[in-house]
């Protein structure tokens, strides 16, 4: 295999956005442990709306999800699958054999795609200033994955990740900056990407979670490179470019070195702090390597105090396929906007360890989805 495409591949297998560097994943071997566990029930709507067989993106990682002002809700993707999905449910192998970012509007239960194409080739809907274009492969030397999004005065957020291809072999690719990229609404064009840097102590990736629950601020929230500890900074409401405060575990401070965890946890790098009922929720798939654990913690400050942990379930597989040897699921996301009858709509991906897996059937690489109880949150 050609070692620009192997790396590219390589990063795929393991999800995406660093899913070798000890994210929360459940990993299926022989057998599957997870099946006649009673916790979450799969959402055969969502299930459906995702298993596309054409016409944009037919499976992909990531999968956060932004509510906009209109009603929409708008998909934000990570490494993404473009091209035909054959009624075997194979997958066609195209060049490139997947993009590094995508989006998708969801107006009722149809999708459409965003995704650029570029001298003929499909390419990131987010490309980092400088990076190749254009090119076959070009996008396994320099990348952006995403975070999570929200609305500001009018626009849509997203922040940006970047990664680039910083050593030779399979392994090599590297974290380097934060971003934020701007979209206008409601055609949800590019308009600009802004670059922030907020060195820590440790390496912290912010944006992997925003919170704009209160009045004054926005919260952004990140995970330890290593550790997979949870930190918050904030930001005035409306400004996410002012200059940042960050939480030491007692105060606010501007200097982000000394930034402290607020919950320290091993959990997943993707996560959702979300408000219900008057509290903050946190829901992150967590327990370490081989546990598919996804809990939640409440608490009145989006900041401090988070208690009350729970069980929600436990990511889940596709329940269609006929082999689930191989597979993983990683990084629970919550979905608020879709609460239907109490029930609360939790994503998590799912991949293969065997690179041909995702070729030969579509459905492992795309979201599982389940509903719980949102009392179960609250419940003591």
């Amino acid at each position: 295999m050609n070692k620009r495409i192997s790396r590219q591949m390589i990063s795929l297998s393991l999800g995406g956005i660093l899913i070798l560097l000890s994210f929360t994943v459940f990993c299926q071997q022989d057998a599957d442990p997870l099946k006649g566990w009673q916790d979450g029930r799969i959402d055969p709507k969502f299930t459906k709306i995702f298993a596309r067989d054409c016409c944009g993106v037919t499976g992909a990682d990531g999968d956060y999800s932004v509510l906009l002002p209109d009603g929409r809700t708008i998909w934000i993707f990570g490494d993404s699958f473009l091209g035909t999905v054959n009624p075997d449910r194979s997958r066609e192998k195209k060049k490139p054999w997947f993009i590094r970012n995508s989006m998708a509007v969801q107006e009722g239960d149809s999708l459409r795609s965003f995704y650029n194409v570029i001298d003929g080739w499909p390419s990131s809907f987010v490309i980092p200033p400088g990076a190749p274009k254009g090119k076959m492969f070009s996008e396994d030397t320099l990348w952006y994955w995403p975070g999570d999004g929200f609305i500001e005065n009018g626009k849509l957020k997203v922040f940006m990740s970047l990664f680039n291809q910083a050593e030779k072999g399979d392994w090599g690719f590297r974290w380097q900056s934060s971003n934020i990229a701007t979209f206008s609404l409601p055609d949800i064009k590019l308009e600009k990407i802004d670059h922030f840097s907020y060195p820590g102590t440790n390496e912290i990736h912010w944006g992997h979670a925003v919170c704009d629950g209160d009045k004054k601020y926005t919260y952004i929230y990140g995970a330890e490179d290593k550790t997979k500890n949870l930190y918050v900074a904030r930001a005035p409401k409306g400004n996410i470019l002012a200059p940042w405060e960050f939480y030491t575990g007692t105060e606010w401070l501007k200097d982000s070195k000394l930034s402290e965890p607020m919950l320290v946890i091993q959990g997943s790098e993707q996560f959702s702090v979300v408000k219900l009922k008057n509290k903050y929720v946190l829901v992150v798939q967590e327990g370490g390597f081989m546990s598919g654990e996804i809990c939640s913690y409440y608490s009145e400050s989006p900041f401090t105090g988070w208690k009350n942990r729970k069980v929600l379930c436990h990511v889940k597989l596709p329940e269609d396929v006929v082999s689930t040897k191989n597979l993983f699921a990683y990084n629970a996301l919550a979905h608020p906007q879709f609460i239907e009858n109490g029930e609360l709509l939790i994503s998590n991906c799912v991949n293969s360890f065997v690179v041909e897996d995702v070729f030969q059937d579509a459905s492992k690489y795309r979201p599982v989805f389940q509903r719980v109880p949102v009392k179960k949150i609250f419940e003591k």
